[in-house]
């Protein structure tokens, strides 16, 4: 199992925007349901589909899904603008998301009694709020990293600088940096000495990237990158290993314990759920608790390609690649800072758009 696990999937997509939020619809909904319905926000593909098999296991809590497009971010101004009443009683989201909720007190404290298989989650998970509440309920473990693709790839790919590789022209599928939260150009930069606030090695480098004529398709989303990659157009890109799982028919290298020497790194993010104040926080919390007991927590994650969050439910051999103890963790994983991250989107992306995309 996971030790010292810390926390996009979808969830590092975009770090919000709040006319984006209008793809949601109105989350103002007709509250006059019985007391055991609640209104929950969720990803869509798989995320959906496995947590509403959940939810049929049980009959207690009936649930009116809102289904987000885009990342978890763009549901925040919404719940600001409608706050105290935003109509939402269970959030999905990642770190950020769900700091971002603590910081602005919206979230019911979980307890031990509110969420009793919360026992069996690893305390590090746990955010907290100003007051030290604990207020999020986790249920998955996710990673992202580089990968390529070994029976495409003209040589084997062993550090970061083989990007650049006359061989690899027109192989690369680089994200562009509303995707993942600009994670691939931090990762350039941790190789080049800076971080995520100094960004100017990693910008360096992508616009020597660039002028190789390597980078073959820019990235917009996890789509884009499995397209490219399967149809055979690229042959490297970085994505969340839960999205990795699409490619499984191909012969797939993931570069996720590389030698730090190397330049790939890994980042790790938690996924799980807030419980906002007001409306049916204690059906919300019924139901989270429900979700992540052993076995749903284990069947969940394994049709996500997710890691569990509970001790006790065992993990599946396809996200082994992405599983760290903790001498891995701390050889191996990058943990950025998030709000820090978040708080750049729109700077980065205009910036790519100005200064490298001429270049392409």
């Amino acid at each position: 199992m996971f030790k010292n696990p810390v926390s996009r999937r979808k969830f590092l997509k975009d770090a919000a925007t709040a006319t984006a939020i209008g793809t949601l619809g109105s989350l103002m909904v007709d509250r006059a349901y019985a007391a055991d319905t609640i209104t929950a926000t969720e990803w869509g593909g798989n995320y959906i589909d496995e947590i509403q098999k959940i939810a049929a296991k049980q009959s207690d809590i009936q649930i009116n899904w809102q289904l987000y497009s885009g990342g978890a971010a763009l549901i925040l101004p919404k719940i600001k603008a409608t706050w105290p009443n935003p109509g939402i009683d269970l959030v999905a989201g990642w770190d950020l998301s769900m700091q971002a909720i603590a910081r602005e007190g919206w979230a019911e404290p979980v307890t031990a009694e509110k969420v009793p298989n919360l026992a069996d989650i690893p305390t590090k998970l746990l955010i907290k709020d100003g007051a030290g509440n604990v207020i999020n309920i986790p249920r998955t473990i996710s990673s992202i990293s580089w990968f390529y693709r070994e029976d495409h790839a003209p040589f084997e790919i062993t550090k970061i600088d083989d990007l650049l590789d006359p061989r690899l022209a027109g192989k690369v599928c680089f994200p562009a940096p509303n995707n993942n939260s600009n994670l691939q150009m931090v990762g350039l930069a941790l190789h080049r000495g800076g971080d995520e606030r100094n960004m100017e090695p990693a910008w360096d480098f992508v616009k020597e990237l660039a002028r190789s004529g390597n980078i073959g398709r820019v990235a917009t989303d996890d789509t884009d990158i499995n397209n490219s990659i399967s149809s055979g157009e690229t042959c490297i890109s970085f994505e969340g290993g839960g999205a990795l799982p699409m490619l499984r028919d191909f012969k797939i290298k993931y570069l996720t314990k590389m030698n730090p020497e190397s330049g790939f790194r890994t980042f790790l993010y938690q996924e799980g759920w807030c419980v906002l104040k007001g409306g049916h926080a204690d059906a919300a919390f019924k139901f989270a608790n429900f979700a992540i007991n052993a076995e749903n927590n284990e069947e969940f994650n394994r049709n996500i390609s997710g890691i569990p969050v509970n001790i006790n439910a065992k993990t599946s051999d396809e996200v082994r690649p992405f599983v760290f103890n903790s001498e891995e963790m701390d050889r191996y994983i990058y943990i950025p800072d998030w709000t820090y991250v978040s708080e750049q989107a729109d700077a980065w992306m205009k910036r790519w758009e100005q200064e490298v995309m001429p270049l392409l």
